[in-house]
């Protein structure tokens, strides 16, 4: 009987040991399939999935990584390179790529140490160069944490509507008067020029301008007009079958001229300028000295590395394809990184170009230099809100309006929330000035509050928080400028009150004054000040509910023979003493102190709330649920509050519609493995 008993042991063990391999393979097996018909998107689902069943196979976790990174998903990609983001030998230099995807989601202290710790552990070939180019990633991370503070409040961002955005990579507006605009958009098979006019200012569906000449193959895009008209250049960039738009694709510059309503057929410049091999891309025109010049990006030799800024000029009295030989811009331009998209304004004599080479807060940043052809001032970031921890080039200045247009794939407010796909952005100059401000009191006397500290945070999706400015005021008000599209918190202190705060979201574009007063509770008042809103009902005095049935904190019993690390039951443990964590989710990784038990394997709990003030018989009615746990966030002085342990996902699920049905709108599901919070679970 035992021996039978021990062979069905090991017959199980094996048919699952199969199961889960032939499990991994087929996951794999379809990411490859998926990548080789262009559903890249799906393929790193794949890989990712692939890897949590074979958590050896460390190179589909790379790949997954690889492709994200591709596709520009920086917090995907941030969670696939971290299991190999120490492994530069086996995998070159994706410490230095995990560090830029935390950069470009805009965790800008995390990457500063990320990037810091790869140089100082990197032992490959051309440390010298890395460490030029890291300094300048450093510098840039730190331009980022200053860069919301001193934001040009002057400019305002505006996302276009679905006339000229889709679901697609929309990019490369350029305006031809006040309310006309060719773009580029590869919304269809590939990529070509869209044409659209502005009525009571609302952007019509672009469609292919009329009389444009029919290109037989390859993505059309980038297009200029030259100032009078007579010429169009565009490029026409090679299809692959892989992602095309990005520095590494090449593109050739054509010109299709025009002859009385219609235009010529394109022609290709000549050889000189679209080398084999190489790329020439993004033409700008000017008409300057007797002279059509065109700055374009390529990566020609002759640059300082990547893609560089060049021009070729041609005499306006003849009309033929002879331009000069192109010409570099110059040290002062052009960088070890690549510089694209460039944009001459003749009126002021400054070009506007892209750059990943000089400190940027984000990968591509928008800066300026005046002068022309091979004379140029030092480049100057643009800083925010023209740039962000996104990609942001395609800078243009619309003749007839105090603004223009740049591309970018940021995420903006509550209108685009992924990075994955570039839009069209127009900006206006001197626009709209967009405030928060409110009056502070004593809750009891009414009385005004006076020599106030206030912050102001910038809020994500994802919980995360950037403190944009702080400042004492010694009247009981408050006032502060804000950019418009956007999250915040306000948060006051006083001398003797316990602090208040309040969150709001400036997305009425009618509206240009936000903010509340704010009602401080005396320190010591049993009335606290909860932040959440709204907030829970107490419970009915006819039945009191305890505030925590079970004080004594559990951990799991754990099968010996079972390496899985699975969760058979909860039993009885000791109280555990006060600890410091962190969380492991890269979105939610402020330090906090606790005395929940830590548990092994993976098990789940409801956040309630985050509150200033914890007070347990707040949360009474919630406390038959499960054990209330506490983390105290070092840095902000908010306390979260908890339900625990759930030990399915499921089971989890439904104590969040529990919690919901009780008052806790925002109540949601958080992963734990091994002790450690792993963040929200969608």
């Amino acid at each position: 009987m035992t021996k039978k008993f021990l062979l069905l042991i090991i017959l199980t063990i094996s048919i699952t040991s199969f199961s889960q391999a032939q499990s991994w393979r087929k996951s794999k097996k379809e990411a490859e399939v998926a990548y080789a018909e262009g559903d890249y998107e799906t393929a790193a689902q794949k890989y990712m999935e692939a890897y949590s069943r074979k958590r050896k196979k460390e190179e589909l976790t790379y790949e997954a990584g690889e492709i994200y990174y591709t596709l520009r998903d920086y917090r995907q990609a941030v969670e696939a390179y971290r299991p190999i983001k120490d492994k530069n030998d086996e995998y070159p230099l994706v410490g230095l790529k995990f560090a830029r995807c935390l950069k470009q989601d805009g965790q800008y202290a995390r990457a500063q140490q990320e990037f810091e710790k790869f140089m100082e552990n990197y032992t490959g070939d051309g440390k010298a160069i890395l460490e030029d180019i890291i300094n300048v990633e450093i510098q840039g991370c730190q331009l980022g944490l200053e860069a919301p503070a001193q934001a040009n409040r002057d400019v305002e961002i505006i996302l276009p509507g679905d006339g000229i955005n889709s679901d697609k990579q929309d990019f490369a507006a350029f305006p031809v008067s006040e309310n006309e605009l060719y773009y580029s958009s590869d919304q269809g098979d590939r990529a070509r020029i869209y044409y659209t006019k502005r009525n009571n200012n609302v952007w019509q569906k672009g469609e292919a301008p009329r009389n444009f000449p029919v290109i037989q193959s390859g993505h059309f895009a980038n297009g200029t007009m030259a100032p009078d008209g007579s010429r169009f250049y565009f490029t026409v960039c090679s299809d692959t079958g892989a992602p095309w738009n990005d520095v590494k694709t090449r593109c050739e510059i054509f010109v299709t001229k025009r002859v009385g309503a219609v235009w010529s057929q394109p022609e290709r410049l000549p050889d000189y300028i679209n080398l084999e091999g190489v790329t020439a891309t993004h033409p700008n025109v000017i008409h300057q000295r007797g002279q059509e010049i065109i700055y374009f990006a390529s990566n020609r030799e002759g640059g300082r590395g990547g893609m560089d800024l060049w021009y070729i000029a041609r005499d306006l009295g003849i009309d033929d394809n002879d331009f000069t030989f192109p010409v570099n811009l110059g040290p002062v331009v052009n960088t070890l990184g690549d510089e694209i998209t460039p944009f001459y304004n003749m009126e002021d004599q400054t070009l506007y170009f892209s750059s990943n080479g000089q400190a940027s807060i984000g990968g591509f940043d928008v800066f300026k230099t005046t002068g022309d052809e091979v004379s140029w001032s030092q480049a100057v970031n643009m800083g925010m809100p023209v740039n962000s921890s996104a990609d942001d080039y395609f800078y243009i200045l619309n003749p007839a309006r105090t603004g223009g247009f740049m591309t970018s794939n940021r995420v903006f407010g509550g209108q685009k929330s992924t990075t994955t796909q570039e839009d069209i952005f127009e900006f206006a100059v001197g626009g709209r000035r967009v405030v928060v401000k409110g009056n502070v009191y004593d809750r009891e006397t009414g009385d005004i509050v006076n020599n106030i500290s206030v912050a102001l945070y910038q809020s994500f999706d994802d919980g995360r928080e950037s403190e944009l400015i702080r400042r004492d005021f010694s009247e009981g008000n408050y006032s502060f400028e804000i950019l418009p599209g956007r999250n915040f918190r306000v948060e006051v202190s006083a001398y003797g009150y316990e602090a208040g705060s309040y969150r709001f979201a400036a997305n009425d574009p009618e509206n240009y004054t936000y903010g509340q007063p704010i009602f401080l509770q005396v320190e010591g008042n049993d009335e606290g000040n909860v932040i959440p809103s709204p907030e829970p009902p107490s419970p009915e005095p006819s039945s009191p509910e305890p505030v925590n049935p079970d004080p004594t904190p559990t951990t799991p019993i754990i099968d010996p023979n079972d390496n899985s690390g699975n969760i058979i039951a909860p039993a009885p443990n000791t109280p555990t003493a006060p600890y410091t964590a962190r969380s492991r989710d890269p979105r939610d990784n402020s330090e906090y102190q606790t005395t929940a038990p830590r548990l092994n394997g993976t098990y789940y709990k409801v956040q309630l709330a985050a509150v200033g003030t914890y007070k347990a018989e707040r949360f009474g009615n919630v406390a038959s649920l499960g054990r209330i746990d506490t983390e105290l966030i070092l840095s902000r002085n908010l306390t979260r509050v908890l339900l625990a342990d759930y030990y399915s996902l499921e089971e989890a699920r439904g104590i969040v519609q529990q919690a919901k049905a009780n008052g806790y709108s925002g109540a949601y599901v958080v992963e734990y493995k091994d002790g450690e919070r792993y963040g929200k679970i969608k």
